[in-house]
């Protein structure tokens, strides 16, 4: 068998499902998922002078196709890394091309839905792929045999349009992710140092970077809290407030915040009546 033959693929995707399984039952995933994991991998610690050095490990995480190919065929994704005469996608540069070429159909996916662009652009990719109706553990499937590696990520992008699965862009870190439900705002990735996630911090940093672009709202914020501030202390002085005096100033300022961002009330008129 050739380097070229070690290259080829079974994937399956059960009839009527929204999921995807890569040659190992075991190996299952929601349609998407795997295509937009592979888009934010970071193959940026790799130098050009080593771009060829992977270990088998690594390159078995960057997608679930590369867990399910022959250790040659591994071999031969590192050759091709570093020949400079290669120009095909089976190697390190390869991967970065597809990484942004996938990224920019599924943006304009998000931003245009199945647009003329789109196919036009993701319709110039020659798909060529043999499939038949299988059982799958117990489940009706489609079995496609696919060529390599772009092939698996063409038909995964091609069931996402296909099935019109949500795609939305993560309001905190600006990646591409598949919400649950379509209320959500925030991806599940990791974004601090201590492991909290977009979703865990999203909410809170989307709304400090608001407060920054938005004097008004900025000015009623410093207001907000010097008031709640002056309500939590214990009634000593007579300039704290009673819960009942605080709620009946928070409704007030929240009416004509809502006044100054309309227009209806001078800006800086409100702001002098935040520092009364």
């Amino acid at each position: 068998m050739s380097n070229q033959e070690n290259l080829y693929i079974h994937v399956y995707i059960p009839i009527g499902s929204e999921m995807i399984s890569y040659r190992n039952p075991d190996e299952i995933w929601e349609i998407g998922q795997s295509l937009l994991d592979f888009i934010y991998k970071d193959f940026s610690g790799q130098s050009s002078s080593d771009r060829g050095s992977y270990e088998l490990s690594r390159l078995r995480e960057i997608h679930p196709y590369f867990r399910h190919i022959s250790g040659d065929s591994l071999k031969l994704f590192r050759e091709n890394s570093l020949s400079p005469s290669y120009e095909g996608v089976f190697c390190q540069a390869g991967l970065v091309k597809l990484q942004k070429s996938y990224e920019d159909w599924l943006s304009c996916y998000v931003s245009q839905g199945v647009s003329s662009e789109l196919m036009e652009v993701a319709g110039k990719y020659r798909f060529y792929a043999q499939s038949h109706y299988v059982m799958d553990q117990g489940r009706p499937s489609t079995d496609y045999f696919l060529l390599g590696f772009e092939d698996c990520l063409y038909l995964e992008f091609s069931e996402m349009i296909r099935q019109k699965v949500l795609v939305k862009v993560c309001k905190n870190c600006g990646r591409l992710f598949i919400p649950k439900k379509s209320n959500v705002d925030y991806c599940h990735r990791v974004y601090t140092e201590d492991g909290k996630t977009c979703q865990d911090v999203g909410y809170s940093q989307t709304f400090a970077r608001s407060v920054k672009n938005d004097d008004l709202l900025l000015a009623y914020t410093r207001a907000y809290k010097a008031h709640y501030a002056r309500m939590s202390k214990p009634r000593k002085r007579a300039g704290n407030l009673s819960r009942e005096d605080f709620e009946k100033w928070y409704q007030e300022a929240k009416d004509k915040l809502n006044q100054a961002r309309s227009g209806a009330l001078d800006g800086e008129e409100f702001k002098a009546w935040l520092k009364k």
